[in-house]
């Protein structure tokens, strides 16, 4: 027999049992569309946490202070923080110096957290930031109107602010970015109420994961440094942390995090018996989390393939019913001179059928998802060739592998007992 007529036959089967052929696919189209739009949606989301990361500053690196672990390993945990732990501006000055046309400009921040601010019945939320100068460098903040915080306003103590464009619409309809400069902000803290004059108006965009998570919540305000501190009563002048931007002098970040962190632990923190500093670079951080992301992807595509097993199971089950209810007619066919390959080619053909066509289903099924997945991440993509490649061909292997003990059962039956077959 033709594989034309095999494949004509297993069409006309499954139309005729249309509810059960339906049942059978169903492993394979949940299987099949669950690792597509797992993969669709994983990629996504590595796409958005790198987008943030680079937000970040890719080339640039994080210090902060740490625990510093004894002779043993071990750290004193119930121990807090004291002043003379803290990254000073003394230590940065020292630091920029050393390294000079290495570092293009760092970045300080204390968060003073969310504040409101009321203009008669319009209101609007801001995330406030004490952070210095050099902080526009390396968050790509995007001056539409004015400047950002100068030197002379951070050293000066200067009660002054930069909005985002989305906090001047909320706070100050009809008016444009550069009417806003000059303008009076009244922000509610937990610390009280403080007036700051705006002296610059930044773009704000959210994009990627961001964008879905965040939603209406508060832009970040800006303030100089000193005044954060001011506002929060803090004793110390020093840092937990600060992010330093490389210039493009710099070609390996990893080494030169190194260089930074033995820098600092070995001019600042030689004699501190419990805190050190430790370097992290952004672009090892964003290769850090694209393999915990891929690797995550992986775990789930694998969950979701036990589905593809379930579902290879239940056609070989089907299929199995399939040759019992069709003995009398594979008896007949070998009584006219049918050979035991094409017994076994027709029921292969038939299974390969069911899951192909399950397949193409849950192709489409997974991409439709995956695509509203990554748009409601703000990644809008379409699944790569590849999967859907591997998608279809891995469910024509299924069709072959759990058809062919049914389909190898049904070629080795005794033509006359299969003619007596009841």
């Amino acid at each position: 027999m033709y594989l034309k007529e095999n494949i004509s036959l297993a069409i006309m089967g499954l139309k005729a049992n249309k509810m059960r052929a339906l049942l059978t696919m169903l492993g394979i189209i949940i299987g099949i569309s669950s690792v597509i739009t797992i993969v669709t949606v994983g990629d996504a989301m590595t796409n958005s946490v790198t987008s943030v990361l680079n937000d970040m500053g890719a080339n640039s690196i994080q210090i902060m202070i740490s625990d510093k672990p004894d002779e043993h390993g071990n750290t004193n945990y119930t121990r807090a923080w004291e002043d003379s732990d803290m990254i000073t501006d003394e230590m940065m000055e020292l630091y920029t110096e050393a390294f000079g046309d290495k570092i293009h400009a760092y970045a300080v921040t204390t968060n003073l957290g969310n504040g409101q601010a009321m203009n008669g019945r319009n209101e609007a939320n801001g995330y406030v930031i004490g952070t210095n100068a050099g902080a526009i460098d390396i968050q790509n903040v995007d001056i539409l109107a004015g400047h950002f915080l100068n030197q002379r306003e951070v050293s000066g103590s200067k009660y002054v602010t930069v909005i985002s464009d989305r906090f001047v619409e909320k706070l100050f309809p009809g008016i444009t970015m550069q009417e806003a400069l000059g303008k009076e902000v009244k922000m509610r803290l937990n610390q009280g109420t403080y007036t700051f004059l705006v002296v610059g108006v930044y773009h704000y965009e959210v994009t990627g994961m961001m964008a879905t998570m965040t939603g209406d919540t508060s832009t970040s305000v800006f303030i100089p440094q000193t005044v954060a501190q001011q506002i929060a009563q803090s004793d110390t002048t020093g840092y937990y942390a600060a992010q330093i931007k490389a210039s493009s002098q710099v070609t390996d970040m990893e080494a030169f995090a190194k260089q930074t962190e033995d820098y600092f632990n070995r001019h600042f923190y030689r004699s501190n018996n419990y805190v050190q500093i430790r370097a992290d670079n952004m672009d090892s951080m964003i290769g850090q989390m694209n393999s915990v992301m891929g690797t995550m992807s992986i775990a789930i595509g694998i969950i979701a393939g036990i589905s593809l097993l379930v579902g290879g199971i239940g056609v070989m089950n089907i299929m199995l019913v399939s040759v019992t209810e069709r003995t009398r007619e594979i008896g007949t066919r070998k009584a006219l001179g049918a050979k035991n390959s094409a017994i076994r080619i027709q029921f292969i053909v038939e299974s390969v059928i069911i899951c192909l066509i399950g397949g193409l289903i849950g192709i489409l099924l997974g991409t439709s998802l995956g695509r509203l997945g990554s748009s409601l991440l703000g990644f809008a993509s379409w699944p790569s060739i590849t999967i859907v490649l591997v998608a279809v061909s891995f469910s024509m292997a299924i069709g072959v592998f759990f058809g062919y003990y049914p389909a190898n059962k049904a070629a080795k039956l005794d033509p006359i007992e299969a003619l007596r077959y009841e």
